[in-house]
């Protein structure tokens, strides 16, 4: 009964990272290639946030799962069938999920600096270039309120927004690759373990 539901945690483990590597896939390869086609740098950056927010949620939920899977299945095992790459198994796991928050505030720290010069840039081109002539208060309210308006809609860079999205499609080919060793190598413990349990039953 004990090794029919340790079979079971291997199972759902292997089926959990496969789908883990084949959602990292299909944003590295399909998705973030997409939106980075996108014309306008608002639209693309609601659609990006919008997909990081959903996608985070499924990939962090599958990787709970499946290294969860794989700890029980090694820690319920006897002990003479606890085979060492159900820890490394969810070693990888682990590493996938990491991957993403290292690249990400990396990648985060670059992007935040390269805006906020851009910003200091644009300020320092659109302030007036004369200065001595009298405004009247009204023309000064009026300035106030095109710059700031200026200034929302250059909050929405096309550049940071497409750095983001490099960047996030870095940690996904990352994740992906990371995720997919895992994969293979539960694959191919699972296969040994029924090999194992075949020549067993034989003998």
């Amino acid at each position: 009964m004990a090794s029919r539901g340790v079979s079971t945690l291997k199972f759902v483990g292997s089926l959990s990272l496969g789908l883990l590597t084949g959602l990292s896939y299909t944003l590295s390869t399909l998705t973030l290639p997409t939106l980075l086609t996108l014309p306008s740098a608002s639209t693309a950056s609601r659609a990006f946030t919008n997909l990081t927010s959903v996608s985070l949620t499924h990939v962090r939920a599958l990787a709970g799962i499946s290294s969860s899977s794989f700890l029980l299945a090694y820690l319920l095992s006897p002990r003479s069938q606890r085979h060492p790459y159900l820890l490394w198994t969810t070693l990888f796991v682990a590493s996938a999920g990491l991957s993403d928050l290292v690249i990400g505030a990396a990648r985060t720290k670059t992007v935040a600096g390269s805006g906020a010069a851009q910003r200091r840039d644009r300020k320092r081109r659109d302030r007036p270039m004369d200065a001595s002539y009298e405004v009247l208060g009204a023309s000064d309210r009026e300035s106030e309120a095109t710059v700031s308006g200026e200034e929302m809609d250059e909050d929405v860079n096309g550049e940071e927004v497409r750095q983001q999205m490099e960047g996030f499609m870095t940690s996904q080919v990352a994740r992906t690759v990371i995720a997919g060793v895992g994969f293979a190598m539960s694959v191919v413990g699972i296969w040994g373990d029924g090999v194992t349990d075949t020549v067993v039953i034989e003998m």
